[in-house]
């Protein structure tokens, strides 16, 4: 009987996922695991750990998983505490594993676990198979090699959009039975995170592979929101302004391939117009940063960013990074923003813009520091997308333009003219 572990990271679903089909198709017994832990990127300006909201919608994207499993007589292993690197040669010996299935990550410090597990396995006599599965497009399907990615977004787009084609998703497999009793495994099981939901919440559902196809169901066939997406992108105050894809994108919850090919369908059964091609160009900003992460390594997290030459003058405040990770610098919209991360876990890309350059070209303060506040609390946090972001708004990203700073009286006037999202979270 063969056995191989499935390593499960940030692909939490059974559909479109090539370590998962591959692991299903060749193997008799196939052990999937998961490591509920914290690759954390800075830990110099907030104390580590997943915040309330981000812990919460993971729990629910395992346990949806898990009911998954469930179906076909498996399990989740879900282990805390340990080294994955350590924890999974252990396992693959204790159940005579030949083979990790496993995805593919692109930010710096995952990519240093792929590196150790592919290294410490070989003298275990453990092969390692790591695919990719969270981006539109293959590493072969690009126009260029990722040392040649172009460092404007611009120009990525116009060459992806003309040579590159997005291949179809992968059928779910069938999911053979597994149960850890027969191999004396126990898992520290999946704990549910009670937080309550903010009434007030832009994303009022769980997390999970069957709530990820229930809001694209919504944005697009139900309600047919995504046919004024341009129009709405831009706003604050509810569910609807945008298409809310984000954190189920970033657990893997669903991927980009399986989104990209339900808009296809929707554009020729219903209609194609300027704002469903706007949902394919934010996908397209979300692939860029994955492989300008991979592109970058370590430079993505250093203060310096992607811009070495330029000087840095960013310094440290901690009375007034206080102020503004608590909504207290008083500036209206700056602080209803941070208010409502901290109470949803959620933020729209507007104040993201917003809060960003405030901390960084208002106060002054090193952008890493927000990064990391960010990272600790969105539930769509993704190392790529949060740090591409965060450097291109302090300036030390690949953006063209040398200085991006936003003025947020102004950007009140435009995105909030009523004041209506300033007083929902006053």
């Amino acid at each position: 009987m063969s056995t191989c572990i499935l390593w499960f990271r940030n692909n939490l679903r059974l559909g479109d996922n090539t370590p998962v089909a591959e692991a299903y198709s060749r193997f008799d017994t196939v052990i999937p695991v998961y490591f509920d832990e914290d690759s954390w990127h800075n830990t110099r300006w907030v104390e580590e750990g997943k915040g309330d909201h981000r812990k919460r919608f993971l729990m629910e994207s395992l346990s949806d998983l898990n009911r998954a499993l469930e179906n076909s007589s498996s399990e989740l292993l879900v282990l805390r505490g340990v080294d994955p690197v350590k924890a999974l040669l252990e396992l693959a010996t204790k159940t005579r594993a030949t083979s990790i299935y496993a995805p593919k990550e692109f930010a710096y410090n995952e990519k240093q676990v792929e590196r150790r597990l592919t290294e410490n396995a070989k003298t275990h006599g453990v092969s390692v198979h790591l695919m990719t599965e969270r981006t539109l497009y293959l590493e072969s399907d690009l126009p260029f090699s990722v040392n040649e990615i172009p460092e404007v977004f611009s120009r990525f787009r116009g060459k992806v959009e003309k040579r590159s084609r997005v291949q179809p998703p992968i059928e779910e497999p069938e999911v053979s039975s597994f149960d850890p009793f027969d191999f004396d495994l126990s898992s520290d099981g999946i704990h549910p995170w009670d937080v309550e939901q903010d009434e007030r919440s832009a994303v009022p559902f769980g997390g999970g592979t069957s709530a990820a196809w229930e809001q694209l169901d919504f944005y697009l066939w139900e309600s047919e929101h995504i046919l004024a997406y341009k129009q709405t992108r831009n706003g604050m105050v509810g569910r609807n302004y945008s298409s809310k894809f984000s954190a189920f994108l970033a657990l893997g919850c669903i991927s980009a391939r399986q989104i990209y090919d339900e808009l296809k369908r929707f554009e020729e059964e219903v209609e194609s117009n300027e704002s469903t091609y706007w949902l394919f160009f934010e996908l397209l900003w979300r692939e860029y940063f994955q492989w300008i992460a991979l592109k970058h390594g370590r430079d993505l997290f250093t203060a310096h960013g992607l811009q070495p030459e330029k000087p840095l003058k960013q310094g440290f405040n901690a009375r007034a990074f206080e102020k503004w990770i608590t909504g207290n610098t008083g500036d209206p919209l700056v602080d209803a923003n941070m208010k409502e991360l901290v109470a949803t876990g959620f933020m729209s890309n507007r104040g993201r813009q917003n809060v960003a350059s405030y901390l960084v070209h208002d106060m002054g303060i090193d952008w890493r520091a927000g990064a990391a506040f960010f990272e600790k609390h969105l539930i769509d946090y993704d190392p790529a997308s949060n740090y591409g972001n965060w450097l291109y708004n302090a300036g030390r990203g690949n953006d063209p333009r040398p200085f991006r700073k936003f003025n947020t009286k102004m950007q009140a006037e435009r995105y909030d003219p009523k004041g209506e999202f300033v007083e929902t979270w006053t």
